[in-house]
């Protein structure tokens, strides 16, 4: 995934398209998400997050959703932040896929 650039305290949505490896979209119609934003990979707490019911999955069966980042959630000290998101498919027992991590880099705002 590529590098997401929020400016600090910049509340926008976040989209994303999620592929398999050959490049085709995922059906995400029937997951429940989770999304997990922290500071070192290494991290065991979660800087913000987002749960299933903060995403909109209007696209979801060709593979793109988004969540809405608030000015609360970037208003983060300037610098990388490695960000998870959780997949959970339908069954029992249910399956969790971790995304490969992305990048959040958040950008010293700039004040006139």
């Amino acid at each position: 995934m590529a590098n997401i650039i929020f400016k600090q305290g910049e509340a926008r949505t976040l989209q994303m398209i999620l592929k398999d490896d050959n490049g085709a979209a995922i059906d995400l119609s029937s997951v429940t998400l989770f999304l997990g934003v922290k500071k070192k990979k290494s991290d065991t707490v979660y800087i913000f997050s987002k749960d299933d019911a903060d995403f909109e999955k209007g696209q979801a069966a060709i593979g793109k959703i988004s969540a809405f980042l608030t000015k609360e959630d970037t208003n983060q000290t300037p610098g990388l932040y490695v960000g998870e998101l959780k997949v959970c498919w339908p069954g029992t027992p249910a399956t969790i896929d971790k995304s490969a991590d992305l990048t959040l880099i958040i950008e010293e705002a700039v004040t006139a």
